[in-house]
């Protein structure tokens, strides 16, 4: 049995303690959902000032919500904030790049492998199969990466058909479903603060270099072998994958730069 600190014995509600409903998404966090989706599809390009009247007028809202919109999407790295040039969508630098994808190197094959073995030790305590990946590979695209394969196609029919402003938000939504299912709300919570800036970043890139369909197959890869329940094929492949899309859009900048 699992050990544990003794629970803390105490009154389920404080007295005196206020509840309150949840309230609805606010004005700031829709303006943020707008905003960020402009910045992730590539409509507001890196550089791009963000004034705050101009982006107030073009949603129709108040100058207040945008201040705090834009307060946000500077947590999330999406935004800079310079004294003296205001506000503009990040500029995307070999520095930003290579300490991005470092941090995704060594957290997200690892999150990977832990869920590709916990779904191989689910499966074999489920008593389908004698071996867990025997049953994992029965089940594709029905287990426990179905949302996996599920972003998967929906990536593959962006790409079939051009329509490449989202395709990095869908390739978001891909890795942290794969990444989802090692359990561990620490390891996903680090890699879901990455997300936003990832997709920002990888679709930069492609507007530079078109490496969308290497990727495809690259995801097509990693899929496969967690399906199968090869979780040390699955860690590698991840961690591949994240490299090479360093080394690519390293390549890029640089060639940006002799220019």
């Amino acid at each position: 049995m699992p050990r544990s600190l003794p629970p803390t014995v105490e009154p389920a509600v404080p007295p005196g303690a206020a509840l309150a409903l949840e309230q609805p998404a606010s004005r700031a966090d829709r303006v943020r959902d707008a905003l960020r989706r402009a910045i992730l599809d590539g409509t507001l390009a890196p550089g791009r000032p963000l004034v705050e009247r101009e982006l107030a007028e073009l949603l129709g809202v108040s100058k207040t919500p945008v201040r705090e919109a834009l307060k946000q999407l500077h947590s999330s790295g999406l935004v800079e904030i310079n004294a003296y040039q205001g506000v503009s969508v990040r500029r995307i630098d070999a520095d930003t790049v290579r300490h991005l994808y470092t941090a995704r190197a060594s957290v997200e094959p690892a999150a990977v492998r832990l869920a590709t073995q916990g779904a191989v030790d689910l499966a074999a305590a489920g008593g389908v199969a004698t071996r867990g990946t025997a049953s994992l590979a029965a089940t594709r695209g029905a287990g426990p990466f179905a949302a996996a394969r599920a972003a998967l196609a929906d990536a593959a029919v962006l790409v079939e058909t051009g329509e490449t402003a989202g395709l990095g938000i869908a390739n978001r939504r891909f890795h942290r479903e794969l990444y989802l299912a090692c359990g561990n709300p620490f390891l996903c919570g680090f890699l879901d603060q990455l997300q936003d800036l990832t997709a920002f970043v990888a679709t930069a890139g492609w507007r530079l270099r078109a490496t969308f369909a290497q990727e495809s197959a690259e995801h097509e890869a990693m899929l496969d072998a967690a399906e199968r329940g090869d979780a040390a094929l699955a860690e590698r492949l991840t961690r591949d994958h994240i490299e090479s899309a360093l080394s690519t859009l390293l390549a890029v900048l640089d060639e940006q730069a002799a220019r």
